[in-house]
Order: structure tokens, then sequence, then C-alpha cells
């Protein structure tokens, strides 16, 4: 048989690694799906386009390699640009791979031919289309290394079905024109700078972005912080400081002197620096990937172009030839960011219906504790979920703030720790986006426990009408009361309705052992994210 342009991308994949391709097929993609029998990738083939992007993202975030999402042309390409751009947010590396008309239509009215490139440029970190045939195999390997390169992002490369089909047999093997834009190492006598900034604050603290959450990072920036006797916390929630997960820690910012960012922007999620929530006497360093951006109004922020990851390596070392000060200081912000409300003591002795989100978690908290993987959607719900569950892994819908992508993400998390339960905590209404991805969970075999928080409303929009227009100014947040549990039962799943909180326990314990994708339908009280202040 001709080798073709297809058999080159299914070639560079595997070369590279690649275990598993999420996709939804089309037109403009078999011949891909065609070259991939026999081969050792297995596709995994969703519902819907975005939940490919979603299930690449949550594999990117997880193993730290690229996440490869496969979908058609045109509107299936359009599908992906919300998933784009919450990959784009958490920092996340995936590689977008979009079949395209036919490169010599283009121009001529083809069949579901649009300016793809254009179109995931805004959510990407680099996207273009595919020129030659014999440039397919290094445009493959480019957008691989951009992904994982600096600050880890998606990107999008778009294939023109006729070089898809190309006999390629003779071509030469071109490499493509692609700039990879690697951050320079931080120099000696700024690194000295840094360390001595370090030494002399009282009251120091680094804030990480989304990427520095994953295991070898979050790895690397605990030992500095450790040798040198820093708090740190992770920003990965679109609530910034009033991020659930970091309890009363947010309050302990206002006392700090340096703020030591690492792969994190001074944006909205930290308030952009200013008073109350920093003193306006606390001075803020930055070492990032990407060059200096300056807007107007900014806090004055040291910048240190440099790879964070690379950098902290570097730090760990140098900072072993210095002597770091003690103090309580990391104590008192590792304390706030555990300690729980004096009111979760009434609630959890309150056998009240509908059953109380904080009374759920308690129910799911045993299972996380003997191995569970925690993946967290939806508003109000989701915010309990991440106040009041711990566990080593775990998933949260990003700073996009974008819901849904809860039930594609705990498919991949499955995929990369077969031998882990994962259970999914969403609300009704993000449940809704992706409900049918539980087909795709059960002709896969992937079991995961979705935990359905139902409310029978929107209720982060909720709350927000009663706060912002008052109580008489609610509308169209409401929901119906569906029976979630039946869907996924008809589907062929496990599926149980829970409305009395003793029997929370037994329903997961069921679902655990019935090793079907299970979803748990449970009646909860619409209440408010908790709030620590």
């Amino acid at each position: 048989m001709p080798q073709t342009g297809a058999d080159l991308i299914v070639d560079a994949l595997a070369d590279a690694g690649v275990s598993h391709i999420f996709s939804l097929s089309g037109n403009q993609i078999l011949p891909v799906y065609n070259t991939l029998i026999g081969r050792d990738i297995r596709l995994i083939h969703t519902r819907h386009e975005a939940a490919a992007v979603h299930m690449a993202d949550a594999w990117g975030r997880l193993t730290e390699q690229p996440g490869i999402a496969l979908v058609p042309a045109g509107p299936g390409h359009g599908n992906t640009i919300g998933a784009l751009y919450v990959a784009q947010m958490a920092e996340s590396p995936v590689v977008l791979l979009s079949g395209h008309c036919p490169a010599v239509q283009v121009g001529h009215g083809a069949f579901q031919e649009t300016d793809q490139v254009a179109t995931a440029a805004p959510v990407t970190k680099a996207s273009w289309q595919v020129a030659h045939p014999d440039q397919i195999a290094s445009d493959i390997t480019a957008a691989m290394a951009i992904a994982t390169t600096g600050r880890p992002g998606p990107v999008h490369l778009s294939l023109p079905f006729d070089m898809l089909e190309a006999d390629i047999a003779g071509m030469r093997q071109e490499p493509g024109h692609h700039v990879l834009a690697v951050a320079p190492d931080m120099p000696d006598t700024v690194m000295n700078l840094l360390l001595g900034h370090l030494q002399e604050a009282k009251r120091p603290i680094i804030l990480a972005g989304p990427a520095m959450s994953r295991p070898t990072r979050f790895q690397a920036l605990t030992e500095l912080a450790g040798q040198i006797h820093m708090p740190v916390l992770i920003m990965e929630s679109p609530r910034g400081l009033n991020d659930p997960f970091l309890r009363y820690a947010p309050a302990c910012l206002a006392e700090a002197d340096l703020v030591l960012l690492v792969g994190k922007k001074l944006d909205f999620s930290l308030k952009f620096g200013q008073p109350p929530f920093f003193n306006v006497s606390c001075d803020f360093i930055k070492i990032d990937a990407e060059p200096e951006t300056v807007y107007k109004g900014q806090r004055a922020v040291i910048h240190i172009h440099a790879d964070p990851v690379a950098s902290i390596q570097h730090l760990i070392k140098a900072a072993r030839s210095r002597s770091w000060p003690m103090s309580t200081w990391p104590d008192e912000v590792t304390t706030a960011c555990r300690k729980s409300p004096e009111s979760w003591v009434n609630i959890r002795h309150a056998s009240r219906q509908p059953i109380h989100p904080l009374l759920v978690c308690d129910a799911l908290q045993p299972h996380l504790n003997a191995g569970g993987i925690l993946i967290s959607d939806g508003g109000e719900f989701g915010q309990w979920a991440q106040a009041a569950l711990e566990t080593p892994i775990r998933l949260i819908n990003g700073p996009a703030g974008a819901i849904g992508g809860a039930i594609p993400a705990a498919l991949s998390a499955k995929l990369v720790h077969p031998d882990h339960p994962v259970f999914v905590t969403t609300g009704d209404g993000a449940f809704g986006y992706h409900t049918m991805e539980m087909d795709t969970a059960l002709r896969y075999d992937i079991p995961i426990i979705v935990i359905v928080g139902n409310d029978a409303r929107w209720n982060a929009e909720y709350q927000l009408q009663r706060a912002l227009y008052g109580a008489d100014r609610i509308y169209e947040s409401e929901l119906r009361p569906i029976r979630y549990d039946h869907v996924v039962a008809a589907l062929g799943g496990y599926g149980e309705c829970v409305e009395h909180p003793e029997d929370l326990s037994p329903a997961l314990q069921r679902a655990v052992e019935s090793g079907r994708p299970a979803c748990i339908n449970v009646s909860i009280e619409g209440a408010a994210a908790p709030v620590f202040n």
C-alpha cells in the first residue's frame, strides 16, 4: 500500500509515545482513522468534539505530556473552541488536530470550509495549517514541543484532506518553519539578587500558576518552599483569592511583604495585587516563561523572563549554600489553608432534607482516602467539593470558569490511573453538558462514579442574582428535578437516587462495587458556596 500523509501523522504520534487519541469522527479525518487500524494507539471516540478536547486537556494535566484531540472540519472544529479556552487558561498541553477541506479547494466554496487557523488562534499558543504533505511529520513534532515548552498550553494544527490522502512516496521530508520560543535561563546575577530578596523578607509567599500544580512541577516547588521556609499556594481557581480550597489562607496575603509569582500572572484572580488584598508596601517578583506585558495601572512587578521549572530547580541548588531564618509564618499560612469554619460542625450534626452539600463530601471523603481521584465541576456544589474534599490527585474546571467538562475529564483520568477509582462531583446544570459521554464510558468500559448535586437550578447564577439584585429579581435560574440516575441507567450504567443523608455512604459503595459507569443523583440543598473571611 502507498504511504500517505495520514501515515506520517500516526507515525509521528507513535514515535512521540502517544498512546491515546480522543476524537469524534468526520469526513475529513477518516484517512487517519483508517491508518490507526492495527496501530498501537488507542482511539477513544467521544459523542462531542468539545469532550474530546476536555479529555485531551485532562490527559495533559495529569501526565504533563500532550493530550491529542482529533476532530473533523468546520462545525466539528468550531465545537472545540470553548474547550480549548479551558485548556489554555489551565495551562494544559493539548494538541488539536482538525480535519480541513482539501487545500486545492480553499477559496472555492468547499464543503465545511472555514478559517480554522484564525478561529483557534486566540485560544492557543500557536495555530497553523499544514502547507505541504512533506511537512506533516515535522509539524506534528513542532506542535507537541510548543504545547509543552515554557508556559504549557494548547496548539492547533489543521490537516487538509488532500494532504492526508496524498501518496508521499519519493517526497523529500521537509522541516516545518515554526519557531519554538524557549525562555532563557535565569542568569546567576539575577538568581543571587532574588535569593537576597527572599532572605531579607519576613513574610514571603510563593503564588504559583496552574501548570505548577502538575506532579513533577509541584514536587520541585514544595522542595524549594521547604528549603527556604516559605509557604506556597497554587492559584488555579476562577474564584482566585476566593478559591474555597484555600479556605482562610488568602487573608494572610495582606500580611506578606514579598510575593514570588511562579508562572503566575498578576491578573484578576489576584485582584491585580491591589489593597486591601495585598499590603501597599508588598513587593512582587515574577518568574515567567513569557516576556513581560505591562498594562496601564498595573502594580509594579520585578519581572524575570525565564523558564519557571528550570528556575525553581536552579534556585533549589543555589539556596542550599545559604542559611535561611526559621519563622512561624509558613505554619500560619498552612493552618489557615486547612482550618474549617465553626459553622460546619452544626451542618454535620443536622440530618436535614434536602441534603446539605457538606454531607455529600463527608460521605465521599473515605473513598478518596482509599486512593480515589476527584474531578470537581459545577458552580456552588463544585465549590463545596473543592473546599471540603482532599485527595492527592484532583482536577477542577480551572481559571476559565467554564463548567461541564468533568465527565470527559474523568474518563481520561481513569485511563491514566486505571487502578484508582475516579469520582466526579458535579452540579445538575454542569452534568447536562456532556451527559452522553456516559455512553462513551460504557462503550470503552471506563467505570467512573458521577455524583450529581441536584438542587434543580443554576445555583451559582441564582446566588449572584440574589446578591446583586435582590430575592425578588431572580430570573430563569430554575431547572427540573430530573432523575439523572435514570438517564445513566437507561444507557446501561448504574444509577441510584439519594434523598436521605444516611443513604449516601451505602449508595456510593454500591456504585463502586457495580464496576460500571455510575450516577448517584443526590437531592441537595441549594446552599451558596462556602465563604471564608
